[in-house]
């Protein structure tokens, strides 16, 4: 910012990364300077509003926790103190899990040893649950 687009008014408008080799050590002290004082005042920008939204940001974050997801109308609407019926509609319904297959060696399939996940494995006798 400072040496390619000139954002420094102490050092103005004038590209000094093209041949930063050749300037004087007082120019690239000047250089990082600047760079130094845009960090710092980033910072303190940044601090300055986590700490004056603060109540702002637990109510998100307790929204966040409970709801996972939330577009910027919900999130509006949250911290207005209104309550989304978003996810307990989602909490009483019930879940079916995927059924897992291991690839063989990983304890599925053919191969010897491991836990089964079939039940067909389970019931078979010998290497590979085959049965006899």
């Amino acid at each position: 910012m400072v040496t390619q687009l000139g954002m420094s008014e102490k050092l103005g408008n004038v590209d000094l990364a093209s041949d930063h080799s050749h300037l004087s050590s007082e120019t690239k002290q000047q250089i990082e300077s600047e760079v130094r004082r845009f960090i710092e005042e980033g910072r303190i920008r940044a601090t300055t509003l986590l700490t004056d939204k603060r109540k702002e940001l637990d109510i998100l974050a307790k929204a966040l926790v409970e709801y996972e997801v939330l577009s910027l109308d919900e999130m509006e609407r949250v911290l207005k103190g209104e309550n989304l019926q978003k996810m307990k509609t989602l909490s009483k319904m019930p879940m079916k899990l995927p059924e897992i297959v291991l690839p063989p060696g990983m304890g599925g399939g053919s191969g010897a040893g491991g836990a089964t996940t079939r039940k067909e494995d389970s019931e078979g006798g010998g290497a590979g649950g085959a049965k006899l």
